[in-house]
């Protein structure tokens, strides 16, 4: 008898033992720390009362202003716009209006008023030197707002003569009196046309092409993306030198 009673005890307290072993919390791993972003969100206001969603990165009287094309936003600019402020620049990407963040519906004709405002708001915050980076439909808005705003260099991805109510002439391209550099890939529906206008700029010596396909921002992703987008790089340091 005395037996059986301590081996009933025993399996009590096998028992009791395992279902506290079973009731304990299993201990959470530590939470990692969100990577901090590289930019600041911004915000200004177009001259007819749009609110645009703007990011900010980097620091210095240096500025590159980027504009992005119609199948995107201004987040395709990220890596690129991260670059250029390590490069010591002051890098301002935005949504046009409709897009991203940006208050508004899409509308291609205000493309160049939303970049003015871009504009205003860089100056407003100190910038002495300018430059201008456009694909695709950011590339049509950013000529004729560079014919008033006189950066020190311009950059056009991708740039076709229109996009429904966007346009930009012949004229328009030859009056733009400062370094101009043509990004374009031989496999994009708009090479011919970047071609074109890069020849009727009169800078047809300055026109990049990739050998791939890709359009506007999409080039710095091909194959022979990493180069192409040095050598725009060097052209911005050489026309707009950075903070250093």
């Amino acid at each position: 008898m005395a037996w059986n009673r301590w081996m009933v005890a025993l399996v009590i307290a096998t028992a009791s033992g395992s279902a506290v072993a079973a009731k304990a919390p299993k201990q959470k791993a530590p939470a990692q720390a969100e990577a901090p972003k590289p930019y600041t969100v911004v915000s200004f206001t177009t001259d007819d009362g749009i609110r645009l969603a703007g990011r900010r990165y980097g620091k210095g009287d240096a500025w590159i202003i980027l504009s992005h094309q119609a199948n995107r936003d201004q987040a395709s600019w990220e890596d690129f716009a991260a670059a250029l402020a390590k490069d010591g620049y002051t890098v301002l990407s935005y949504d046009f209006r409709g897009y991203g963040q940006s208050q508004g519906r899409q509308a291609p004709a205000q493309a160049g008023q939303d970049l003015n405002a871009a504009l205003a708001y860089a100056r407003a915050q100190g910038a002495q030197r300018l430059g201008l980076v456009g694909a695709s439909m950011g590339a049509m808005a950013t000529v004729p707002a560079a014919l008033e705003a006189s950066p020190q260099a311009v950059v056009l991805l991708s740039i076709a003569p229109a996009y429904g109510s966007l346009a930009v002439s012949d004229d328009a391209l030859k009056a733009l009196a400062v370094p101009r550099l043509f990004v374009s890939a031989r496999y994009d529906s708009s090479h011919a046309d970047s071609e074109r206008m890069a020849a009727a700029a009169g800078v047809a010596d300055t026109l990049i092409v990739s050998k791939g396909g890709g359009h506007g921002v999409d080039i710095f992703g091909s194959a022979d993306g990493a180069a192409i987008r040095q050598q725009v790089v060097v052209f911005l340091e050489t026309n707009v030198p950075p903070a250093k």
